[in-house]
């Protein structure tokens, strides 16, 4: 990520600790992933975020999590209900990935959860944090000069619960990349460049869009288009090409004005941040 201009306030709160919510984990394992727990897809941008997670309250097994090959940027987003891009802190924050077993007592909101988070992540990597709102480079989405190209929202399937949505999500991924990667042999052979990269919401906002967008750039996304309701969204670019050409495919600047009907424009914005003043990169043993 960018570094960061001007800082504009600042609410320093010494180690952060989280506000005691009554409830504790009963169990609880925190130790760097092995390779057996590391999802290839995790590779794939956004991918890690939705397919690490498993159990926890509104799903199947509210009584337990598994957090499998996450990083610990990932965990501090999803405990302080922050996107990824909010937390600055070492670089390995975002490529040291982990394992969290625990179980729950009977009963656990997603709030309480989401404190009970912060607290063990607090006491096993040792962690001192702020909030700080800074002056922070983002791009900000808006509405291209002809308009936008959005099609209308799909109608989503019915899942019993949050593991059957990821295993449908799953398979979504993979075939989606079969197709890609069987287009793009054929448009080798025929001399035709071919976007490497895409992705698709097939019921958001813009807002939502945003979201998803900021995890394959390098900094936030800000929707700013103004535009209301649900979407369907589907992007195909080429990585790091600066401009469409026979050579270097579609860049995801030109692709989002093409495609979309939208725009991104770079600029700076006072985001709250979660700072990280110290942090271990080795679990406390459990």
């Amino acid at each position: 990520m960018s570094s960061f201009p001007q800082i504009l306030a600042a609410s320093w709160i010494a180690l952060l600790t989280p506000v005691a919510c009554g409830q504790e984990f009963e169990v609880a394992s925190v130790k760097p992933a092995d390779k057996r727990d590391r999802d290839t897809m995790a590779t794939i941008p956004g991918m890690a975020e939705m397919l690490g997670f498993d159990g926890g309250p509104g799903t199947n097994d509210p009584g337990r999590i598994h957090y499998h090959g996450v990083s610990l940027k990932m965990l501090l987003a999803r405990a302080y209900k922050m996107r990824p891009g909010q937390i600055s802190g070492p670089g390995w924050l975002g490529s040291e990935r982990y394992t969290i077993e625990a179980t729950l007592p009977p009963g656990t909101t997603a709030n309480q959860l989401r404190l009970m988070l912060q607290k063990l992540l607090t006491e096993r990597f040792q962690i001192s944090l702020h909030r700080e709102s800074k002056d922070t480079a983002v791009y900000r989405l808006k509405v291209a000069k002809n308009g936008p190209k959005l099609k209308p929202a799909e109608e989503l399937p019915h899942y019993d619960n949050e593991e059957q949505q990821q295993e449908a999500v799953r398979k979504k991924v993979l075939e989606n990349m079969a197709r890609m990667k069987a287009r793009r042999e054929e448009n080798t052979r025929l001399g035709i460049p071919t976007p490497s990269r895409s992705f698709g919401l097939a019921r958001a906002t813009t807002e939502r869009f945003a979201e998803v967008l900021s995890t394959h750039l390098d900094r936030s996304v800000k929707d700013m288009t103004q535009l209301e309701g649900e979407y369907s969204f589907n992007l195909e670019w080429t990585p790091d090409s600066g401009m469409r050409d026979a050579d270097s495919g579609l860049s995801i600047f030109i692709a989002i004005q093409e495609q979309l009907g939208l725009k991104l424009e770079a600029g700076n914005e006072p985001i709250e941040m979660l700072v990280i003043d110290k942090v271990e990169k080795t679990p406390v043993s459990n």
